[in-house]
């Protein structure tokens, strides 16, 4: 069953499912909520996926714009230039990729999943694709995604990007007992 806005609201209220938002009356939606673009990082060369986690290689990785207050996402990735700004609209190139990460953190409970969506705005204002899974039960972190927009345009950092829609589980799960947990936190690798 897919959380609606007013069970959504109380859980971020009471059980902080989701922080770091501006408004939570502007960010949430009938069954949602919209999370706020903090950094782009543009992806210069693609990297390797491997059978052995030890032979994955990482994309190397351009130019960052990142909102100042939120230089923490890009902590410990060897990143070509940081640009930390109070406001700016990044112009993204055609057909480059993107990593985009957001403002909000969430503190997914075992009983709760998510669902991930590009904001129809973000396709129709910027002609770009949002590509991303959902979010396990028990992950707890901001979040990251790939970018790709098909035609030149340009997205302002704080924009509302994404959405998120929390989905209750019959039952508990948690992402931390699982054997791999490689990105809990909003770790990019």
């Amino acid at each position: 069953m897919h959380l609606s806005r007013d069970v959504l609201k109380e859980k971020i209220l009471s059980n902080k499912l989701v922080t770091d938002y501006a408004d939570i009356d502007a960010q949430l939606t009938a069954n949602g909520f919209d999370m706020r673009l903090a950094a782009i990082v543009e992806i210069d060369d693609g990297g390797k996926l491997a059978v052995q986690k030890s032979d994955n290689r990482q994309p190397k990785l351009g130019k960052a714009f990142v909102l100042k207050g939120y230089e923490d996402r890009l902590q410990g990735y060897d990143i070509k230039e940081k640009v930390v700004v109070d406001k700016l609209s990044v112009k993204l190139e055609r057909l480059k990729p993107y990593f985009v990460i957001t403002c909000e953190r969430v503190n997914t409970p075992r009983s709760l999943m998510f669902h991930i969506a590009a904001r129809t705005s973000l396709f129709r204002f910027t002609q770009s694709a949002l590509l991303s899974t959902f979010g396990e039960a028990g992950y707890e972190g901001f979040l990251a995604f790939m970018l790709l927009p098909f035609l030149d345009s340009e997205l302002e950092l704080g924009a509302r990007f994404a959405q998120l829609c929390f989905t209750e589980l019959r039952g508990e799960a948690h992402y931390g007992e699982q054997k791999q947990t490689n990105h809990q936190g909003g770790k990019l690798f």
